[in-house]
């Protein structure tokens, strides 16, 4: 079952893989975790769990899985995290980079 479309979360459309594709990929709350970010740069884990609906410790579960994936930034600000996208979460949503396909 999918849960609301966030604010800002929807991508841009041409370029970037569908919103279905990426919820089957990362799973549907890392999905808009990762295009609200992408949209909304410096994000809070508050601002993400306000604009997902879910509590903080669930945004903090999955932040941990996309940084150590290497598709997002965090840095904190006082007693604020913020989350940033990083160049592999902009090639991943961008549909590319260049890869060849393995054969």
């Amino acid at each position: 079952m999918a849960g609301p479309t966030p604010p800002g979360s929807q991508p841009p459309s041409g370029r970037q893989p569908g919103r279905r594709a990426l919820s089957a990929l990362l799973g549907p709350t890392r999905a808009a975790v990762l295009l609200i970010v992408a949209h909304q740069p410096d994000s809070t884990t508050n601002e993400l769990a306000e604009g997902i609906g879910v509590s903080a410790a669930t945004i903090s579960h999955h932040t941990a899985v996309l940084r150590s994936s290497g598709l997002i930034t965090t840095r904190r600000s006082g007693g604020s995290v913020h989350h940033s996208l990083a160049v592999p979460g902009e090639v991943l949503l961008s549909g590319g980079g260049g890869a060849e396909p393995c054969t």
